[in-house]
């Protein structure tokens, strides 16, 4: 399966090529066709130990100042992954690559000191059992760009002994498997940080201050999304009055089936309040209260106090300004509170009665 990708790029066709070149060349890649007069790079990239070997395809085109990128993959990961290097370099610039050229040197570095380590193990081996053979291993010469030789094929010096460049250059594998070393042109890539930035969601790179990217549409700033979280500030805090409001009213439903019978004089006025209470504390008067007030009560509550807690979140951003929206979610809150303190109330009250009773 092959993952296709576009991304259009506010720089020259030559940045994204050389980008392009040097991203494939930290992943490993052994470059078949580089030619920056059709924008065309074919690279083969391993996994699984070198065992699985899959082709990637980069295409560029020009338009004047500006290109469109194209990157054909084998998977979807490892498409945004040369995607994310290729911005990173654009944007970065010299500073970027000439850091991962180092992490390149250090492991051919590395490389050579593990066979030096090698090959005197297996000299060891010779000497303890004669007539006893190991194969060799010889890793590729580092050549540069003009195909002067800067380490030997197999280079039995320690590591210690073969130097990192002051100005590393990128190490760039070949159809021949020749390692050539590429010097990173610091014109090509200049510090672009100040008017470029990478989208997060789609590695695109875009103008620095651009509401939305022009890839995937993502919303790059606050003030894009304004809109958005105003309304959803204006609903949440909206709903969290409305629901306060109802949880109030609703903890006064007790108090009307309950207790305001006694006060009007519904019952035996020479019973003691008690006995009028014991009176007045019927099943059906009880599941009305739970029914119609204690539950709504608590329900309406919570979520005035939830969506008021939600309010305060879109509140709180720099982006928004609100202050009607929050004295309704502050009001609802308190509501809210409220309703739930006084149906606990109710419950309890009505528990005392009835051992009383």
């Amino acid at each position: 399966m092959t993952i296709r990708e576009k991304r259009p790029f506010p720089v020259s066709s030559e940045v994204v090529m050389r980008s392009a070149l040097f991203a494939l060349a930290n992943l490993n890649a052994k470059l078949q066709i580089y030619n920056e007069e059709t924008g065309v790079i074919v690279a083969t990239v391993t996994k699984w130990l070198g065992v699985q070997k899959d082709e990637v395809i980069v295409k560029v085109r020009r338009f004047d100042d500006t290109s469109i990128l194209e990157v054909e993959a084998p998977d979807a990961q490892k498409a945004r992954e040369i995607l994310s290097q290729i911005s990173a370099y654009v944007t970065d610039g010299a500073g970027r690559v000439q850091a991962d050229a180092t992490i390149q040197w250090v492991d051919v570095t590395r490389q050579r000191e593990g066979q030096a380590r090698r090959r005197e193990l297996a000299n060891k081996a010779r000497s303890i059992l004669p007539g006893q053979s190991t194969p060799e291993e010889t890793l590729p010469a580092v050549i540069d760009a003009q195909g002067n030789e800067i380490i030997p094929a197999g280079e039995e010096a320690p590591a210690s002994l073969i130097p990192i460049p002051e100005n590393p250059g990128v190490l760039v594998k070949n159809y021949q498997d020749k390692v050539i070393e590429l010097k990173v042109d610091p014109v090509v890539f200049a510090d672009r940080t100040p008017y470029l930035e990478v989208c997060q969601a789609c590695s695109a790179t875009v103008m620095r201050g651009s509401k939305y990217c022009s890839s995937c549409g993502r919303p790059l700033t606050l003030e894009a999304v304004q809109p958005d979280l105003q309304e959803g500030a204006h609903k949440s805090s909206g709903s969290s009055l409305l629901a306060g409001i109802i949880a109030f009213l609703a903890s006064l439903v007790p108090f009307l089936i309950l207790i305001l019978p006694l006060v009007i004089g519904g019952v035996d006025a020479s019973l003691s309040f008690l006995e009028k209470l014991d009176q007045s504390l019927t099943p059906l008067r009880l599941v009305l209260s739970a029914l119609l007030g204690v539950l709504p009560g608590f329900l309406f509550g919570y979520r005035a106090v939830t969506q008021s807690q939600q309010a305060g979140w879109y509140q709180n951003l720099d982006a928004l300004f609100d202050q009607p929206g929050r004295l309704r979610s502050r009001t609802g809150r308190v509501l809210g509170w409220i309703a739930i303190y006084i149906s606990a109330a109710w419950i309890l009250f009505i528990l005392v009665a009835l051992l009383l009773g």
